[in-house]
């Protein structure tokens, strides 16, 4: 009777001991439900219905017409964008970004061939900012406005069935929506090659009649490339188109910055951590 009771403890012993390593392993093998991850993008930008300040306009003529006047010499810029976050899976099929980036959006005017006594922008070479010297090389001047911002973009993304297409690759469509707190907006003049005024080449110009909102917001839409390097560690290509449906300048100067990021980086995923 004795040794049947012991025999008895001994297999609940080890069916308690099975349990605990078979639960354990369990809890190891588990995927985390949270990513990190990290990308590098190449920015095209510009803006649609933008202008520069009230100052600059002469003849008599009104903001508008200003715009008009110069809509066919406003073109794109490149900048840069680093982005850090964390993705959280939602299910097999779609997963949510949260990320941080640092962003520079605008565009460019360009003022090609200015002659003698014309108006470039107030605070190029004088407070009227026209050219007032005679000279033989071309002059031109290329006007960066810049809206500097800390961005936070939230990012739905949907897993298409790709199995068929590669067993490492997955391609999703990602839309989503960016908060953007402006950090720095100014006017950067340029000089072309050979061209000075007062010695100078390129200036940094007051950023009067199109003064930046505190917080916009802005659209995206795009797809997410993720290429399985190894367990934990995935390659991600992800081309976003975004837009800022509201003007970001708080004056009657609109602005509606574009712009097609090219981001390429890396999903660092957390499996085989206990939880």
């Amino acid at each position: 009777m004795m040794m049947n009771l012991n025999l008895k403890k001994i297999n609940l012993l080890i069916f308690l001991i099975l349990t605990f390593i078979i639960q354990s392993k369990a809890q190891v093998n588990s995927k985390s439900k949270f990513n990190f991850y990290t990308t590098f993008g190449a920015v095209f930008n510009g803006s649609f219905n933008s202008s520069s300040s009230s100052n600059v306009l002469s003849n008599g003529q009104t903001i508008m017409q200003y715009q008009d006047s110069i809509s066919n010499k406003e073109t794109w810029r490149l900048t840069f964008n680093p982005q850090v976050g964390i993705i959280y899976q939602l299910s097999r099929k779609s997963d949510l970004q949260f990320g941080l980036s640092y962003i520079v959006l605008g565009h460019q005017r360009q003022l090609n061939d200015i002659k003698y006594n014309e108006s470039t922008y107030p605070g190029i070479g004088g407070p009227t900012g026209i050219i007032q010297e005679n000279t033989n090389v071309e002059r031109n001047i290329n006007l960066n406005y810049r809206y500097q911002y800390l961005q936070i973009p939230v990012i739905y993304n949907y897993h298409l069935n790709t199995k068929a297409i590669a067993s490492k690759i997955k391609i999703s469509l990602s839309t989503g929506i960016g908060c953007n707190i402006l950090l720095k907006h100014d006017i950067n003049a340029v000089l072309g090659t050979g061209f000075k005024i007062d010695e100078k080449s390129s200036f940094s110009l007051d950023s009067t009649g199109f003064k930046g909102s505190a917080v916009t917001a802005n659209l995206m839409l795009g797809t997410r490339l993720d290429y399985n390097f190894s367990k934990q560690l995935k390659i991600i290509a992800q081309p976003m188109l975004g837009y800022f449906p509201l003007s970001v300048s708080s004056s009657q100067i609109e602005a509606k910055p574009w712009f097609l990021n090219l981001s390429f980086g890396i999903i660092y995923a957390l499996d085989n951590i206990k939880k």
